[in-house]
């Protein structure tokens, strides 16, 4: 069987629809090269097959009907989305640990001048003035001065606990909020999805929108993504759907009044049902900050200390000055007010004047600093515990900051082999273009060629000898 001339007009035109599609996708591409998450797209080309011979003598050696656009695909690969979606979800653990920790150290400013533990040194040493020189109503009043800042200081501090434990809650509840308004934006997209590949349209812009969404749920709550037959996708928090399809559910976060009140994150649906409510988030910015407000998270443990190194300064001042008598022979009560109930931020000085610091022993004169000697000695009794904490916060402190330097790299790397399949590149696009206009112009020089012949066939031939 021959090859039909009209057949390689056919063919030609199928080079130039070809070409055109191919040059119209190098053109959405360039447009949207600084576009963020648009992922690379090219026409998917697919050669026609010949006609099938027929006849009592068929010629099987004749070619095929040129090319068809079979679809416009997507340079993307969900192994390398995956490893990019774990990443994020790692790093925004990491991130949320390393600033709370971060929050504690900048508290406590260990060591250093103005740390804690030399508000307490410098409180232990005015005690030791006073006992070197018990007639100095000076020496006494830099004591009250001492204990009233360091009284203050602890006050203080664990105020700024309470803040960072309230800025954490509101920030806890205000990502389960976008949580929730992304799995309804997923659902609605697994919708639009579903519809457009049916009516055999192009979901790509779809798809790009559907992967920064889960990217965004993976890196707060450290979830997966499902993907369907059908093109939509669910995706799963602690192995339980989210998003199923065009539903989706909602989540709750219930928090306590301060450190040491451990926060939740609940499935709304379940909460008064007596079913187990916790949605168990392990990972991404959530599960962060549920471990940094937790009962054994820095936050807590660290007003836990503070209100240690209280008990302890006021107890054993306490216990001591009560048994001490002033110059004037009164005898010495509680140095500091406390209140075990309330803590550290408590811890005020009882003492108001000068004359009312106990220093010495009973019956021992107006001259006499034992008592002030003893409280002085206090010092390394006190101060041990507290320098085990700041040692063990100092540690979780490095662990997090190279965790998360860690979970950063990885990030990077993973972005970086997810870019190098994805992104646009305008010089790359550039010479496909120049390849395309190519094929474009040698597909209509072909339909030129042929309309030619046909044109001198039809209307020429047979004109010979008239």
């Amino acid at each position: 069987m021959g090859l039909s001339t009209f057949s390689t007009l056919n063919t030609a035109a199928r080079g130039l629809e070809a070409a055109r599609a191919q040059i119209a996708v190098t053109a959405q591409n360039t447009a949207n090269a600084g576009t963020v998450g648009y992922t690379r797209q090219s026409a998917q080309l697919q050669a026609a097959p010949g006609i099938q011979p027929s006849g009592l003598f068929p010629d099987p050696t004749g070619p095929g009907q040129g090319v068809d656009v079979v679809g416009i695909g997507r340079s993307s690969s969900e192994l390398l989305n995956r490893q990019v979606r774990t990443a994020v979800g790692q790093s925004g653990f990491q991130q949320v640990r390393a600033e709370a920790y971060s929050g504690v150290e900048d508290l406590l400013r260990e060591p250093g001048d103005s740390s804690v533990s030399t508000a307490v040194n410098d409180f232990h040493a005015a005690w030791a003035d006073v006992a070197n020189h018990p007639e100095d109503t000076g020496a006494a009043s830099v004591l009250l001065e001492k204990a009233a800042a360091l009284a203050s200081r602890l006050r203080g501090d664990v105020h700024q606990l309470e803040n960072q434990y309230t800025a954490q809650s509101t920030e806890l509840r205000a990502e389960v909020e976008q949580v929730n308004a992304l799995a309804g934006q997923l659902a609605g997209l697994n919708d639009a999805i579903r519809q457009t590949t049916a009516a055999n349209g192009s979901a790509n812009e779809l798809l790009d929108v559907r992967d920064q969404v889960a990217e965004q749920l993976t890196g707060l709550t450290g979830g997966q993504l499902r993907l369907a037959a059908d093109g939509t996708s669910d995706f799963l928090v602690g192995g339980n759907a989210l998003v199923s399809g065009e539903d989706h559910r909602t989540l709750t976060a219930v928090v306590g009044n301060g450190p040491g009140e451990p926060a939740t994150v609940s499935w709304s649906h379940r909460l008064g049902s007596g079913i187990p409510a916790s949605a168990g988030i392990d990972g991404g910015s959530i599960a962060g900050r549920l471990s940094v407000l937790s009962d054994v998270g820095p936050l807590a443990t660290a007003t836990e200390a503070y209100d240690a190194l209280a008990a302890s300064i006021a107890s054993t001042t306490n216990a001591v000055h009560s048994t001490g008598f002033t110059g004037s022979g009164t005898a010495g009560g509680p140095f500091f007010a406390y209140d075990a109930g309330r803590g550290a931020s408590s811890l005020a000085v009882a003492v108001t004047d000068p004359s009312g610091v106990a220093h010495g022993a009973e019956g021992a004169g107006a001259l006499d600093g034992t008592i002030a000697d003893q409280i002085a000695q206090l010092g390394p009794q006190v101060t041990a515990p507290w320098t085990g904490f700041v040692t063990t916060t100092g540690g979780a402190s490095r662990s997090a900051l190279d965790g998360l330097s860690l979970s950063v790299g990885t990030e990077s790397a993973a972005r970086a082999s997810q870019q190098s399949l994805a992104s646009v590149d305008r010089d790359e696009e550039a010479v496909n273009l120049v390849t395309f206009q190519h094929a474009y112009q040698a597909s209509a020089r072909v339909l030129t060629a042929v309309d030619e012949m046909l044109d001198q066939l039809i209307n020429r031939t047979g004109l010979v000898g008239r």
